[in-house]
């Protein structure tokens, strides 16, 4: 059986669901990454991880969605964003789509870390209560914390976008689409000390949100947040298989947890 779902016959999805009823959905995002990595890197990456995970556990690989919410990199081309209303109903539709034919557990990799959060988890909020299906997020942020920050060699703040973990996996799986001469550092030293955005500096924070104007300025026309210039293969490869490994040992939880599908709709 091939991993992708649309590289298979429908027959082939009859006879998986007799053994599974799991399912990996890749999201990402098509959005600028400095000058080092290219626009498709959060969506390449987010395939890698499912494609990965499905060769570790034979589990089926929904056809990935490319585009995110990322309305602050609209400040550099080449970025498409979607509003956050249209991607959590595309997902509400995908993944209603899939429980209607039997799928009881989805989990979604997610490439575009936190920014794809909000609307990704109003869909997986829905579509839980309205159906009883397992839905679930696997974020690298979040399900590969422990390896982040052991593997880490940045300074505080050094963890943002387009930095040096994704940088390291994306030198390490596609090189030939990175150019690593235009790896920058920029960590920003007048932020106020609650708008910390690094995920690993265990401090008080608030939240807010960038316009393009402002995120231009704060990624110095760059469009890096961050450190890049530390990242190598081998850190890539670590972080890559630790994250898979992770999400491997969650599918086969998934495995043996019993579900009650109370609603199936297809999406009109």
């Amino acid at each position: 059986m091939k991993r992708y779902l649309h590289e298979n016959k429908w027959e082939d999805i009859e006879l998986y669901l007799k053994k599974s009823t799991t399912i990996l959905l890749p999201v990402g995002s098509v959005e600028q990454h400095g000058k080092h990595l290219p626009l498709g890197t959060d969506s390449i990456l987010a395939q890698d991880i499912a494609l990965d995970v499905a060769d570790k556990t034979g589990v089926l690989v929904a056809s990935p969605l490319w585009y995110g919410w990322a309305p602050h990199h609209m400040a550099y081309p080449g970025t498409v964003t979607l509003r956050p209303e249209t991607l959590t109903s595309v997902v509400e539709d995908v993944i209603n789509s899939l429980i209607y034919h039997g799928f009881e557990k989805i989990l979604i990799i997610n490439g575009h870390r936190e920014a794809n959060l909000p609307p990704l988890r109003i869909a997986l909020t829905r579509v839980r209560n309205n159906t009883g299906a397992f839905v679930g997020i696997a974020d690298p942020f979040y399900i590969n914390a422990v390896a982040g920050r052991e593997l880490s060699d940045v300074d505080p703040g050094g963890i943002g976008h387009a930095e040096e973990l994704e940088t390291s996996v994306m030198y390490d799986r596609h090189g030939e689409l990175c150019t690593p001469e235009a790896a920058v550092k920029n960590i920003p030293s007048d932020h106020n000390k609650y708008l910390q955005h690094d995920p690993h500096v265990l401090t008080d924070k608030i939240l807010t949100a960038s316009d393009v104007a402002h995120y231009r300025e704060a990624t110095n026309n760059i469009g890096v947040m961050g450190d890049s210039t530390t990242s190598d293969k081998e850190k890539g490869r670590e972080y890559q298989e630790r994250l898979t490994n992770n999400i491997a040992e969650f599918v086969k939880y998934l495995d043996d947890l019993e579900v009650e599908i109370r609603k199936k709709d297809i999406p009109l």
